[in-house]
């Protein structure tokens, strides 16, 4: 190779890499520089909203208790100060699920309306205002509610909107969004097909706002994501399809209702604990969801709400802008990727051995596998080394980011050394065109199953076949372009991957690394050929290999080294009490691995599994010891009211009530000898059989109740079986008796033992 040509090889390559590291660059989302009290009264402040956190997050206030009566309170007289209406209503509920507890409660939605000029339909802005019981839920949804507050307040600045303007701000969605089932249900919830919902969340105390989910038909709602400016992905809306959770949306979803859901999930170790508090609140967050809220509820206040387009579209933000298009895309443009990749592979057919390309192929199946056993692997050693990780919810430490960045320079690692291995075999063109034709591949395949996650693959191997094409037509066989195209693939997927990447890192925290990893793979494989012009090349990539490991595992070292405890970042404990009322007998429960320091003593190191005694408790082996019975919450009573025999059936009147401060009463029977045929609380019907399809023991059907009045409530079982059918009872109260966590330490994320006591009695009826 002449000087020149070498010299133009290395400005070509530099130029692909500067493209990557400018698409890497715009793909880091970031949330805005929080507004003060001063800002201009049409725009959001955070200043502005943050000032409501004391009347709603100054301590826990779970659906049902006192503390939530005074934020209700609250918020009702906010609302009357911005010149509006409120109504709280009250409401018995239910909720009934195919394969888990059933739910029901007393809720008290908060809702208020600003007419619009001349309404097509109307926009209903959603948040909730309970929290769960063992924190004051300052971000989860305090920071939403507040944001409901100053967006309301920005937008009667202006001209009254043109479309209706709802605020419901719902109760009870922690224990499964029985508020916002209460309003669907409710005589008069008005027109789905004309209503827009915007739900607001939150699923961790920072990061940037995030569209990650549509409902409904979403392409005439393209023009609110473009106007709220907050990162998008309709691979989000695939991914959050497949994990186990639900927002108030779902339930608006199931009544037929459009909508967007808005979140941020940073920060994620303080999620669902006592340390998600005021000071724990990030003033950036709170800007970009509101501003994220205020300019999607203003675009949609002005647009003929009458007309709802049906059709789906496919989304995605690139370089800050909102790009979509109709689903009906899809599968042409997945399509488009195989045949251009067919074409390709004819175009370079006399430069390569075509029996090498499916050989790179398959070859290329090995770095997934090795980034999810990396990602497993590594967290693993983590908890090995720091057992009260696993205490952290969905795994995500305080500190993750160089966890995160060590496992990304491991991955390298692992895909150099394995272009290393595969160059002895392979030409280059045969490993850049094995790798494009996975691009190819699952262009087409997602575009059949998951049409909104088809982009990330087709659109680059569009992109990669049409300058490998060109630089094959156009260039001289000893030009650098022949080489350099190989590499363009990596600046599309990197800018289209990469947000993904990082926005499911924290979302899915350091124990489910492996899912970004596996993305990961496509942005660090489409860039290889960039290894190719190196002198020495065997030699390159064997020092690149090692340098790799080793920043991994530095990076991951000082991970482990600056994510220490403090009164800011509590080491998470696991403990919690519950009291066998039938035996008389109390336990210490802990779910994690080993006994934290704090509370060793107080258990025997002996692992149970305690679901037929407390079948609420999430399925597992927990640490067990004994503990006094003293001071124990009050039993729950069942009181038989009344009991009528038909046939083979029988159907039986009770009466449950709990004792005070209780947050949760849950009912199970036992389903080894009996049938629940159906089941009747506070007049809402509920479905038999066994509902609690993943539970182990023998109770397999269950109902939980919160805001339990004093009176009680009444519920009536149909069953089917012979002699009384065994039903058990367990109330839930938050704070562990005669225990606090010492200084440096907290209760560990709720749903689980930790910070909550339980008490438990079984009644024959």
């Amino acid at each position: 190779m002449s000087p020149t040509i070498a010299r133009r090889s290395w400005i070509l390559f530099l130029l692909i890499v500067l493209g990557i590291g400018c698409a890497a660059a715009a793909a880091v989302p970031l949330s805005p520089k929080p507004a003060g009290a001063g800002a201009p009264a049409g725009d959001f402040s955070a200043a502005r909203a943050l000032a409501h956190l004391p009347g709603i997050a100054a301590a826990p206030h779970p659906a049902g208790s006192a503390a939530q009566v005074r934020v209700r309170e609250y918020l009702v007289e906010r609302l009357r100060g911005l010149g509006l209406s409120p109504t709280a209503t009250t409401t018995r509920v239910a909720r009934a699920f195919p394969d888990r507890t059933h739910v029901a409660g007393v809720v008290s939605n908060i809702h208020a309306v600003i007419p619009g000029r001349a309404p097509t339909g109307r926009v209903l802005l959603v948040a909730h205002y309970d929290s769960v019981p063992i924190g004051p839920g300052a971000s989860d949804d305090g920071v939403n509610v507040a944001t409901v507050l100053e967006v309301i307040r920005a937008l009667k600045t202006g001209p009254a909107p043109a479309n209706d303007v709802h605020v419901l701000i719902t109760d009870a969605e922690e224990p499964g969004s029985l508020g916002a089932q209460a309003f669907t249900g409710s005589p008069t919830p008005g027109e789905p097909a004309r209503t827009v919902v915007l739900n607001l969340e939150a699923r961790g105390t920072t990061g940037p706002a995030v569209m990650f989910q549509t409902v409904g038909g979403n392409g005439d709602l393209m023009a609110a994501v473009r106007a709220a400016g907050a990162a998008a992905s309709s691979v989000s809306d695939t991914v959050y399809r497949l994990l186990p959770n639900d927002t108030d949306l779902s339930v608006f979803a199931e009544a037929g209702f459009r909508g967007l859901n808005f979140a941020f999930f940073g920060g994620s170790a303080h999620y669902h604990t006592a340390h998600d508090d005021i000071a724990h609140t990030d003033p950036a967050s709170v800007q970009g969801m509101g501003t994220a809220a205020l300019g999607a509820l203003r675009s949609l206040a002005s647009v003929d709400l009458s007309r709802s387009n049906a059709a789906d579209a496919t989304y995605f933000t690139l370089f800050g802008l909102l790009v979509h298009y109709p689903d009906w895309l899809v599968l042409p443009l997945g399509a488009a990727a195989v045949v251009a990749y067919g074409v390709l592979l004819w175009f370079c057919r006399r430069d390569l051995r075509l029996r090498r390309v499916p050989m790179a192929a398959a070859a290329f199946t090995l770095p997934p596998l090795a980034a999810i056993g990396l990602g497993l692997g590594v967290w693993e050693a983590l908890t090995a080394l720091r057992p009260e990780y696993a205490s952290f919810d969905v795994g995500d430490t305080y500190r993750s980011a160089l966890y995160g960045w060590g496992l990304a320079a491991l991955l390298a690692a692992v895909l150099v050394c394995w272009y290393g291995l595969l160059r002895r075999f392979c030409s280059p063109l045969e490993i850049w065109l094995g790798v494009l034709g996975w691009l190819a591949v699952l262009g087409l395949i997602t575009a059949i199953a998951v049409p909104g996650g088809s982009y990330p693959f087709a659109l680059p191997c569009l992109a990669g076949c049409a300058a490998l094409a060109a630089a094959r037509r156009w260039a001289a066989d000893t030009s650098p372009w022949r080489t350099a195209a190989a590499a363009v693939a990596a600046i599309p997927v990197t800018a289209l991957l990469l947000p993904l990447v990082l926005l499911l890192f924290p979302a899915l925290g350091v124990a489910m690394a492996a899912v970004p990893l596996v993305l990961g793979v496509f942005v660090l494989g489409t860039a290889l050929p960039l290894l190719e012009p190196a002198r020495g090349r065997r030699a390159v990539l064997s020092a690149g290999t090692a340098a790799a490991v080793l920043l991994g595992t530095v990076l991951i070292g000082t991970g482990l080294s600056v994510d220490r405890y403090d009164a800011a970042h509590p080491r998470p404990l696991s403990i919690g009490y519950a009291f066998d009322a039938d035996a008389g007998r109390a336990y210490w429960l802990s779910a994690a691995r080993h006994a934290d320091p704090a509370v060793a003593a107080m258990l025997s190191g002996t692992p149970v599994n305690p679901a037929n005694l407390f079948p609420n408790l999430p399925t597992g082996q927990y640490l067990s010891g004994a503990a006094p019975s003293a001071g124990a919450p009050p039993a729950p009573t069942l009181e038989v009211l009344g009991s009528t025999t038909r046939g083979a059936e029988r159907e039986v009147r009770l009466r449950l009530r709990g004792g005070a401060d209780l947050h949760t009463l849950s009912v199970y029977a036992d389903t080894t000898a009996h049938e629940v045929i159906s089941a009747t609380v506070d007049g809402a019907a509920l479905t038999g059989g066994r509902n609690r399809v993943f539970a182990t023991g023998v109770w397999k059907w269950g109902l939980a109740y919160v805001g339990l009045p004093a009176q009680g409530t009444e519920l009536v079982l149909r069953v089917r079986g012979a002699g009384p059918l065994p039903v058990r009872v367990v109330a839930q109260h938050a704070g562990v008796p005669g225990f606090r966590p010492p200084a440096g330490a907290a209760f560990s994320a709720w749903p689980s033992v930790s910070g909550q006591s339980f008490t438990t009695r079984v009644f024959r009826v």
